[in-house]
């Protein structure tokens, strides 16, 4: 369908998708950061590292695997963390299904992704005056919040992104983004908007 005199076409799918992925992760960078991992321990040395940049991020990271490690060797066995920088977390860790003492563990000092900073592409003139397109036809065609791109996207931690990207796909499905999709979109076969 041509949008001011032109056609939205030339655009990949994959292009589109990463497109309409950055346009709205303003919006889903916001709400996330009103959630919490539900963990107090880990929410309150999450909190505090937010504060020291990521310099205190990595230190939380450490220090929650450290946690993991020394009550691991608690219920028995011989662990050690071996730091963030190295290609395995743990030296020590029996092969074969944890126990339930080792699952306590797990549980009680979760995982933490690793805070390392995705910086995403800067998108093109040609790239932003298309998307630009796209968010306007989305808001012609009942979607009233789709969002313009973002010029400039800021670095983004993997675990956000990863939720980022669930959550436009969870939206991409809703019907009137569908349909908005099929008309702004029309040669994206996979209207999830993710790759």
């Amino acid at each position: 369908m041509p949008i001011d005199g032109r056609r939205v076409s030339r655009r990949s799918g994959r292009g589109i998708r990463y497109a309409a992925l950055a346009a709205c992760g303003p919006l889903l960078v916001a709400m996330l950061a009103a959630c919490g991992s539900g963990d107090p321990e880990t929410t309150a040395e999450a909190d505090s590292a937010a504060s020291s940049g990521s310099e205190g991020l990595w230190d939380a990271y450490d220090r929650q695997k450290q946690n993991l490690a020394k009550c691991l060797n608690e219920k028995g066995l011989q662990v050690t963390y071996l730091g963030h920088d190295t290609l395995a977390d743990f030296s020590g860790i029996p092969d074969g299904d944890p126990t339930p003492e080792m699952i306590e563990c797990y549980e009680k000092w979760p995982a933490l992704d690793a805070p390392v900073l995705e910086v995403p592409e800067k998108p093109s003139e040609e790239r932003l005056r298309e998307d630009r397109e796209i968010a306007k036809c989305m808001r012609e065609n009942g979607v009233p919040d789709w969002p313009d791109p973002d010029p400039n996207p800021a670095p983004i931690d993997g675990a956000t992104l990863r939720q980022a990207k669930e959550d436009h796909k969870a939206r991409m499905q809703q019907p009137a983004v569908k349909a908005a999709a099929k008309i702004c979109m029309p040669d994206t076969s996979d209207l999830t908007g993710v790759g």
